[in-house]
């Protein structure tokens, strides 16, 4: 009986005892919490720097894309207008030759040679085509330069679309 007189005694005993037990476990899994809860704010961290890291590198990669490709444009840009500034010269200096050609021939004698009948070169038979719808000398050559701007602008946008399709198949899009 003196187990059950004990218990009577000290009944008051028993609850903190078991509270005492219960703390004891609430505080390991509390410390387990804690571990994991720093654990994962880590892991958020090493994330976010993960994502900061990749959206830098995107951005470096993205300015670099962009000056590779300004520079490709800007050399098809060059290109096109050497192309178009040739052309032009050449058209104006076979509008040259085909008013000299017209000149009167006492132009012609007044250098003091004789004169040798000039055989008409391949730009000046082209160029004859344009003056057949009875266009004066100059409005060819405004008809020509426009036909010339026109075809190397259309040129350029060749080019340029060419650039940009091709940069885009690169970084994979």
């Amino acid at each position: 009986m003196t187990a059950l007189a004990l218990l009577r005694r000290f009944w008051w005993a028993l609850p903190i005892v078991g509270l005492l037990v219960w703390a004891l476990i609430m505080r390991g899994d509390l410390a387990e919490a804690r571990a994991d809860l720093a654990a994962e704010q880590n892991a958020r961290r090493e994330s976010a720097l993960g994502w900061q890291l990749a959206t830098a590198t995107a951005q470096m990669l993205d300015v670099a894309n962009i000056v590779a490709i300004e520079r490709r444009q800007a050399a098809e840009t060059r290109r096109v207008t050497d192309d178009f500034e040739a052309r032009i010269a050449d058209a104006r200096a076979r509008a040259a030759v085909r008013v000299r050609a017209q000149a009167p021939a006492a132009d012609q004698s007044s250098r003091g040679g004789p004169t040798v009948p000039g055989v008409p070169g391949a730009a000046v038979v082209a160029d004859a085509a344009a003056c057949e719808g009875r266009l004066s000398a100059a409005d060819a050559l405004i008809a020509t330069e426009q036909a010339i701007q026109l075809d190397e602008l259309i040129n350029w946008v060749t080019a340029q679309a060419i650039v940009s399709a091709s940069e885009k198949e690169q970084s994979g899009e």
